[in-house]
């Protein structure tokens, strides 16, 4: 079994990094990825997920200040909907 920290390096190791100012150090536009053990993208490329679970996952992790939990779960419940009628058919 693969503990915490383990796994966190698997994943990073499937991403490739700069050696310095790496895109994926950097956030532009606000704070609400900063504290997140694993950032989204890394997540969302390790698993090959594609744009809509990507999304999904996107707004599980994040945390903005101004965004209420309904809000935040109503953007998830959405991306839910959009994949079953695009990935599954249906409405």
């Amino acid at each position: 079994m693969i503990d915490k920290v383990d796994e966190k390096k698997v994943i990073r190791s499937k991403i490739k990094r700069f050696k310095r100012g790496s895109a994926l150090d950097k956030q532009i536009g606000g704070e609400h990825y900063k504290n997140a053990k694993i950032d989204p993208i890394e997540l969302i490329v390790a698993h090959n997920l594609d744009f809509i679970d990507g999304n999904i996952i996107k707004y599980a992790i994040r945390k903005k200040n101004y965004e209420s939990q309904r809000e935040k779960y109503e953007k998830i419940k959405h991306y839910c909907e959009i994949a079953l009628e695009l990935k599954c058919g249906s409405h």
